[in-house]
C-alpha cells in the first residue's frame, strides 16, 4: 500500500481528486477473484465509487507500458476523454507525455501504446 501511495498519490480514474488515504487497492489487470496477481505491477488505487464501476458492461482498467493505469469506459460512454489521471501528478502537465490518451488510429482505445485489448484488461467476468 505504501508503494501505491507513493506511485499513484490518489485515485487513478481520470477526473477523480480523491487522495490516496481514502482509496482502495484495485487490481488493474486481472481481478483477484479471476486469479489476478497481487503484484505491484498489477495494482493501482481507486476510490470506492470508482472501484465499483469496473466490471462487465462497465469500465475496464489496464496498465500501460510506463506503469500508469488507463480507465477505459464502456462504448456508450466513450467520448474520447482522458484515459489517465494527472490530477495527483501536476508535474506531468509540464513534461510532454510520450504516450497519448488515444492511439494513432484515432479511435481512442489506446491500442498503439498498450497491450491489445484482452491481454492486460481487467474485465471482471
Amino acid at each position: 500500500r505504501l508503494m501505491l501511495f507513493a506511485m499513484e498519490r490518489g485515485c487513478t480514474k481520470p477526473g477523480c481528486t480523491v487522495p490516496a488515504y481514502y482509496t482502495q487497492v484495485h487490481h488493474a489487470v486481472a481481478d483477484w477473484a479471476a486469479d489476478g496477481q497481487t503484484d505491484i505491477t498489477d495494482l493501482t488505487l481507486a476510490c470506492g465509487p470508482d472501484n465499483r464501476i469496473v466490471g462487465p458492461g462497465g469500465y475496464r482498467t489496464r496498465k500501460r507500458k510506463d506503469g500508469r493505469t488507463e480507465w477505459l469506459p464502456p462504448p456508450q460512454l466513450d467520448t474520447g476523454q482522458a484515459r489517465v489521471n494527472n490530477y495527483h501528478h501536476p508535474e506531468r502537465y509540464l513534461i510532454p507525455d510520450e504516450h497519448t490518451d488515444t492511439d494513432a488510429s484515432g479511435d481512442g482505445d489506446g491500442d498503439d501504446c498498450c497491450n491489445p485489448p484482452g491481454d492486460n484488461d481487467r474485465d471482471a467476468s
